[in-house]
């Protein structure tokens, strides 16, 4: 049995390195990924914070995650070359089988489906952040079925420049997706972009770099971020930061909450919303720019907005 895995393990995992140990650093690399920006809060709101966080200290810390769910389970393989009813039966998985030189995770067209599908027929500016052997490029551009939808594919293989095909819609520039100036040169080209996904190095660095740079200028309110991929975090080379992408999304489903640690529930829980007694509550700038996130098998979406307003709790009689 030991013998079988790994003689399905080599092939893969060589196949994955040479996609990646081709793809040479390009363009500025930061030795390690930037950071959050530092929260700015006022002093009552850090009162607020700190007083709830040591009241939360207080309380019981036995309740959690029953055990029964950390019980471990033989997690059978998928062992027959037959795709499953599911996946054959899916549009997009079938036209992806038609295009020559691509390779995805099957899972992935019933995620691609759901979050890319109600906005297919709309005219859209999509960057794909990774073009390898264009598979992907001309995926989309079929999958995308507008004619005015333009498909940009950056990458730091020279060689990809031959995708570049503006009379289908497609246009290829060569850069590191970790070079702020080269994003900031397609940005202003084709973008801001209705979709971003991030199918390039794969490494955590870059993933968290990329986002930095692009998600405020780069891509619309109503925008779309895709980051696919993300088991590679778990992996040595591409986990080359201490914080994951993941880590980041954690942090950010507490920015998204951020406004309810700025104040108490008297503040939202109103007759009407002209009762409510802030006027403006602190919180960092990226809780007003997330509309939801969306935590799938190796991919996160985030879904980019402009919530104008803190939300309030209405009141009824």
């Amino acid at each position: 049995m030991i013998g079988i895995l790994l003689k399905q393990l080599f092939p893969a995992l060589g196949r994955f390195v040479w996609y990646h140990a081709r793809r040479p650093f390009g363009g500025t690399l930061p030795p390690t990924a930037p950071g959050p920006p530092t929260e700015v809060r006022s002093p009552a709101a850090v009162a607020a914070t700190t007083a709830t966080a040591a009241s939360i200290a207080e309380l019981n810390a036995e309740i959690g995650l029953d055990p029964r769910y950390l019980r471990p389970v033989q997690w059978p393989t998928h062992r027959t070359n037959v795709p499953t009813p599911e996946l054959a039966a899916d549009a997009l998985y079938k036209l992806w089988t038609t295009i020559p030189g691509g390779h995805k995770w099957t899972h992935y067209f019933a995620i691609y489906e759901a979050v890319f599908g109600p906005r297919r027929a709309e005219p859209l500016r999509i960057l794909e952040i990774g073009v390898l052997g264009g598979a992907s490029l001309k995926l989309w551009r079929q999958y995308f079925a507008h004619p005015d939808t333009v498909i940009v594919g950056i990458d730091i293989a020279p060689d990809c420049s031959e995708f570049d095909a503006p009379a289908a819609g497609i246009r290829v520039r060569i850069g590191s997706q970790a070079d702020p100036e080269f994003l900031r040169r397609v940005v202003r080209e084709f973008g801001p972009f209705d979709l971003i996904i991030d199918d390039g190095s794969h490494h955590s660095s870059h993933i968290i770099a990329t986002f930095n740079h692009l998600f405020d200028a780069g891509l619309k309110d109503s925008g779309i971020y895709f980051v696919e991929d993300l088991h590679a975090n778990y992996w040595h080379p591409w986990r080359d930061s201490q914080r994951s992408f993941l880590d980041v999304c954690k942090e950010l489903l507490e920015h998204l909450h951020a406004h309810y640690r700025s104040a108490s529930p008297a503040a939202f829980m109103v007759q009407q919303a002209s009762d409510q007694p802030n006027t403006s509550l602190d919180v960092p700038l990226i809780t007003t720019m997330i509309r939801e996130i969306r935590i799938l098998d190796s991919v996160v979406v985030i879904y980019k907005t402009h919530r104008e307003h803190v939300p309030y709790y209405l009141r009824t009689h």
